[in-house]
């Protein structure tokens, strides 16, 4: 973790000029992007930067169009935002976030058939079909939240709400034997038809909440 801190806070220091040591804040936290940790500094009286790096893995299992499917979310991001304080510590919040944010899993037959399109097809021995949702690798952030205000030195808390907009990019990807019965056409439409159901997620809602230090 060290490293990590001391190369956050070198970029933010190369990036921007506060005091002569550069003091100001380490955090670390959990939300809906994952956990998080990283470095936070008042520029002015009313403004202040924080950078962080934000690290989220979940599984889960579920039952659709008759495949089983064992799905996997990954956040492997790198937060840059700044903050214009409102109040003292209460903060308006803009940034985005860098990386790679997606969901991915793979279905296998549960009932001997797999549905694409609306069609049913027999499903052999080892017939899969996978799909991958992948979020924009540059995604705007905006939220509010309160905390990174540096009143004093030592520990305090920070808590942030807000959304990061962007839509995934559906791809659908079935087996050769699959594929060769439902044909690509289908496949398209089927994928088609989860680009629509994800288009509706334009916002990916954001609720942090950690302990920082000052220094």
């Amino acid at each position: 973790m060290r490293p990590f801190v001391a190369t956050l806070t070198a970029a933010a220091c190369a990036a921007f000029v506060w005091t002569p040591a550069c003091a100001g804040e380490i955090f670390g936290g959990l939300g809906t992007t994952g956990a998080e940790l990283g470095y936070a500094a008042r520029l002015a009286p009313n403004a202040g930067l924080h950078i962080d790096g934000e690290f989220l893995s979940l599984k889960r299992k579920f039952d659709d169009n008759g495949a089983s499917y064992d799905t996997k979310l990954k956040f492997r991001s790198l937060g840059l935002y700044g903050d214009l304080f409102l109040t003292e510590s209460f903060r308006f919040t803009g940034g985005a976030l860098i990386g790679s944010r997606k969901v991915e899993g793979t279905g296998v037959s549960s009932g001997g058939t797999i549905t694409v399109n609306g069609v049913s097809y027999v499903a052999a021995a080892g017939e899969t079909v996978t799909v991958e949702a992948k979020f924009p690798s540059v995604s705007p952030y905006l939220g509010l939240g309160f905390g990174h205000a540096k009143e004093a030195d030592g520990l305090g808390f920070y808590f942030d709400a807000g959304a990061v907009f962007g839509k995934p990019k559906v791809k659908l990807t079935p087996s050769a034997g699959l594929l060769a019965q439902a044909g690509q056409a289908n496949v398209d439409a089927e994928q088609a038809k989860l680009q629509e159901k994800m288009n509706k997620l334009r916002a990916y809602p954001v609720i942090k909440l950690g302990m920082t230090y000052s220094f």
